[in-house]
């Protein structure tokens, strides 16, 4: 590319580069060549990438940093409790050992059910029985 030229860099070939350098560990220089556009372009996108939100959209493809997550299993969870309201954790955790093989700690659980809106919030035995007897 010729010095002072601009050259619109799509935010489908700023996917490509994020993808070909954190997938793929390619080079920078030969992500460069192999797309025709600068060095500097490709280190600018992956600055961007890495820095700015409004910046390259990341693909579902690119690795997730960080420990992997044990408890995949929140659906699950969530369906026992529509299943049996005033279940304990305790209880949860013996169902996913039991079901799904998965052997996480009570704080796991408590923090996924919490991250999906869930609180320790209960109905009251005399509330209930007025909510019962008024329908």
């Amino acid at each position: 590319m010729a010095r002072g030229t601009k050259k619109d860099i799509t935010n489908d070939t700023k996917k490509l580069v994020a993808h070909l350098y954190h997938n793929r560990q390619r080079k920078q220089h030969e992500i460069a060549a192999d797309l025709q556009i600068s060095l500097s372009s490709v280190k600018k996108i992956l600055h961007q990438y890495r820095h700015d939100t409004e910046g390259v959209p990341a693909p579902s493809t690119l690795r997730v940093r960080g420990r992997p997550r044990i408890l995949q299993t929140v659906d699950f969870l969530v369906g026992l409790i529509e299943r049996t309201p005033d279940i304990y954790l305790h209880e949860l955790q013996e169902e996913l050992r039991e079901l799904c093989n998965v052997n996480v700690s009570l704080l796991a659980i408590w923090r996924a059910l919490r991250h999906r809106g869930f609180t320790r919030k209960q109905v009251s035995e005399p509330i209930a029985n007025r909510m019962t007897s008024s329908r």
